[in-house]
């Protein structure tokens, strides 16, 4: 719990450049907004850990392949970057770096077709057929990696199958691997985390299942955080 003390130093957003100035006047004054040609050359970038995949569109297909496939450093994937690699999960195989998917029900299905069995055993077997870290989301959240027990997450609430929940979720993981943690440890943390502050978002703050927003999740994790330090 020690490496759950310490901050992430630096938080870099990289977008194509015709977009700069509108993410770069909207993004928090914590991220350093910065514009790029092309996402290949973000392979030169000196990052700790990357988080791919909210907010990514699906124009740049070829280039994100890419930097999934050639990144050495570890990498949350999510949205855009699951559906853009559902086109190519072979890859998975001959990434560089370990990888950490982020699915919903949704895109399971579209990483992994064909496939209709309960979920925990959907989970493994992608595990055993890809060398990646999985964390399938869902009531009781699972999270499963090769010749590792699978793991059930037992906080959150309905409230939290809403658009910006994953976004949130894809930004803590990344964090926690950034402070050291495994991407099985990071996923099974930052899946408990979020599902505690969505808790306490209804159980302390007056929202309810149905007012639920992410800006909800965000505001609480540190409480969540303090639990889990406690």
């Amino acid at each position: 719990m020690q490496r759950l003390q310490k901050s992430i130093w630096l938080v870099e957003v990289f977008v194509p450049e015709e977009i700069y100035e509108i993410v770069a006047s909207a993004a928090p004054m914590e991220a350093m907004v910065k514009p790029v040609n092309s996402y290949r050359a973000l392979l030169k970038e000196k990052v700790d850990v990357w988080a791919l995949g909210p907010g990514l569109g699906k124009s740049r297909a070829a280039e994100v392949l890419e930097l999934i496939e050639k990144a050495k450093q570890q990498m949350v994937i999510d949205a855009d970057g699951l559906n853009i690699l559902s086109e190519k999960t072979s890859l998975l195989r001959r990434c560089k770096g370990e990888r950490l998917l982020t699915p919903h029900p949704g895109e399971m299905k579209r990483l992994f077709p064909n496939h209709k069995e309960p979920r925990a055993v959907t989970a493994m077997k992608f595990c055993n057929r890809f060398p990646v870290t999985l964390l399938l989301k869902g009531s009781r959240t699972i999270v499963a990696q090769r010749d590792r027990p699978l793991s059930y997450n037992t906080t959150g609430n309905p409230g939290m199958a809403t658009g910006g929940m994953g976004d949130i979720l894809t930004g803590v993981c990344a964090g926690l691997v950034g402070q050291g943690l495994s991407l099985y440890d990071a996923a099974r943390a930052g899946a408990w985390v979020c599902g505690r502050a969505a808790e306490i978002a209804i159980f302390n703050d007056g929202q309810s299942e149905q007012s639920l927003l992410p800006r909800d999740v965000l505001d609480h994790l540190g409480d969540a955080f303090n639990e889990v330090r406690g």
